[in-house]
């Protein structure tokens, strides 16, 4: 039954030459055959699209140009160039665990027929001398949003299905436009949880670095999803905020190490 499941991944990338290759690599060495990578390039000067035209691609690759500005942009773009039975995305720098992961999500699709999942993440500094494996969690809430966005898109697997009713990434957001997609998506459908590690996740790009900026943003949707006692709001804010904090003080290592 494989071979009638469709995987997109979808690939955003910006004057990213110093890492591209890793993750065609990455995609390209997937055993799972039908595999159809989208990748959204936003206007690079560098030579990131003659490294992606050059590569010798094992799979279907298909590349557009960003006409629009923003990551929710990026991402809507790479959703309405997406036809496949499943998406994922997998930005420049990220990779997948090892090349049978793809077979083992759609094997996990087609058993527990789920709309949508999210799998365990590793986290990586610049140099890698940071490991962080984010391990999943033993059951589903939807509390887990309050304090962070309990899933990383870099693991996270949606059906076509779901796409449909979920719609698009809100681009009035500069960051956070995925905790928000991952809300709508929840209220549609818990999501399956993969008990495996999917992906690498490179926390040195520029949305992992800008975390105060994040703090303030997910406060203004945090607020207009969840509804919380001023003391627990209070609570939920000094928390997050904490957080923030420790995630700025990280920022060095992340870069050096």
């Amino acid at each position: 039954m494989n071979n009638l499941i469709q995987v997109d991944v979808i690939t955003l990338t910006k004057n990213s030459s110093n890492c591209i290759l890793k993750t065609l690599d990455s995609v390209s060495m997937q055993d799972y055959k039908y595999i159809n990578h989208i990748i959204i390039d936003g206007n690079s000067t560098d030579e990131t699209v003659f490294i992606i035209n050059q590569y010798n691609h094992e799979k279907k690759v298909n590349m557009f140009q960003q006409n629009g500005i923003g990551i929710a942009n990026a991402f809507n773009v790479g959703l309405m160039k997406s036809s496949g039975n499943l998406l994922i995305f997998l930005n420049s720098g990220d990779t997948l665990v090892n090349k049978g992961v793809i077979t083992k999500i759609v094997d996990s699709y087609i058993k527990q027929k789920w709309l949508w999942a999210f799998g365990e993440t590793i986290s990586l500094s610049r140099k890698q001398y940071l490991k962080r494996h984010i391990k999943q969690y033993s059951h589903w809430d939807q509390n887990l949003f309050l304090p962070r966005n309990p899933i990383c898109h870099q693991s996270t697997i949606f059906s076509q299905k779901l796409l449909q009713e979920v719609g698009l990434y809100d681009e009035r957001l500069t960051l956070e436009m995925d905790y928000d997609f991952n809300i709508r998506a929840s209220l549609i459908a818990q999501p399956y949880l993969l008990y495996f590690p999917i992906s690498y996740y490179d926390t040195t790009g520029v949305s992992s670095i800008k975390v105060f900026k994040h703090y303030k943003i997910h406060r203004e949707l945090r607020k207009k999803y969840f509804t919380l006692s001023p003391i627990n709001s209070f609570k939920t804010d000094s928390l997050c905020f904490l957080k923030a904090c420790m995630r700025f003080m990280m920022i060095p290592m992340k870069i050096f190490l």
